[in-house]
């Protein structure tokens, strides 16, 4: 039953719709079905014509939608990513955004509730902003080595070397729900032309192969949900070398072995800091990876926050209090920025 408030769920459309339009919006039998039907209305409301496609559960994040369904998103107005699994770095998805058809991503497993409450009620022109800030302020002008720790026991470090993209300072009147190139921060390789919603991430792609140590996720994972238990990644230049824990290590095992390639085992082609202050811990990591002061860590495809990394899957797990220093200084302890993020 649809119940609650649509006022957030809107945004993102009356942002990016035209009347007249052809929008596609892509969802799986495992996925709330409110969300889709509110967001059909909502698109119909704003005068566009709205096409569902409905279909089985991919088996993996980033997997393509069936071909019928990425054959369309090549000619539609906006695509509408809406399915259980995650598909904004999907090889069809890429391919619809680096021919000129945006995306409004909001899948990975978001309940209608998500989008009443948490994250989605952010103050998203304050995230734009912070955006700047934290990359001119947690990181400098010329970083080059970072280490990350946590009371979980990661300790992890790796080159961001050339690899810090200092978004615009946004100003007066901008709109931070509308579609937007990534290549506008600097990602000259990144196809990304999208708005994600809810959000509240600065991505970052550390130099492929630099990183070495120990990666403790502690609180969710694409695909595993909130963790039962750590899951410790052994790193050595650049790859996961083992994977040690309870129940999730070994399903995160099993997983890699059935869907991943020579690729998906490179870590971290991500690390990302949130700056959502209205994101709470949910055990889904699309919102909790955007919880003020986490981060998350990505395997997998990276060409789309400005990597050079091809996978058939990509995959982010967070930490939910980290400490990250930036060449030898602390710039955030426990999850608490220690510089300014705000100015």
């Amino acid at each position: 039953m649809l119940t609650g408030t649509l006022a957030y769920l809107r945004k993102p459309f009356l942002s990016n719709l035209s009347a007249g339009q052809q929008i596609l919006i892509l969802s799986d039998t495992a996925h709330d079905p409110r969300v889709w039907q509110a967001v059909m209305s909502i698109v119909a409301d704003l005068g566009a014509e709205p096409t569902l496609a409905l279909f089985a559960p991919r088996p993996a994040d980033y997997y393509d939608p069936p071909r019928a369904v990425c054959a369309s998103m090549t000619t539609s107005d906006l695509n509408v990513l809406l399915a259980s699994t995650g598909m904004l770095h999907s090889a069809a998805s890429m391919e619809a955004m680096a021919g000129g058809v945006p995306c409004i991503c909001m899948d990975g497993g978001l309940r209608l509730e998500n989008f009443q409450t948490g994250a989605v009620t952010a103050d998203y022109v304050e995230i734009a902003r912070l955006k700047h800030f934290v990359a001119k302020n947690v990181f400098g002008p010329h970083p080059r080595q970072v280490r990350v720790t946590s009371r979980f026991g990661t300790d992890l470090t790796y080159s961001v070397e050339g690899r810090i993209f200092v978004p615009p300072l946004r100003g007066p009147g901008y709109d931070p729900f509308k579609v937007y190139r990534r290549t506008e921060e600097g990602r000259a390789r990144s196809p990304l032309h999208a708005c994600l919603f809810p959000t509240g991430e600065f991505n970052i792609p550390p130099v492929e192969g630099s990183a070495n140590g120990k990666a403790v996720i502690d609180l969710s994972m694409h695909h595993l949900g909130r963790l039962q238990s750590p899951i410790e990644l052994t790193v050595r230049d650049g790859r996961i070398t083992a994977i040690d824990g309870g129940a999730d290590a070994r399903t995160l095992r099993d997983y890699l072995a059935a869907y991943g390639d020579d690729n998906a085992t490179q870590f971290p082609t991500e690390a990302s800091i949130g700056i959502n202050r209205q994101a709470r811990v949910t055990g889904v990591q699309r919102e909790d990876k955007n919880i003020f002061g986490s981060m998350h860590f990505g395997l997998g495809t990276n060409i789309d926050v400005g990597g050079t990394v091809k996978s058939n899957i990509h995959m982010d797990g967070v930490m939910l209090e980290p400490t990250l220093l930036v060449d030898g200084e602390v710039r955030i302890h426990d999850g608490t920025f220690r510089v300014p993020v705000t100015e």
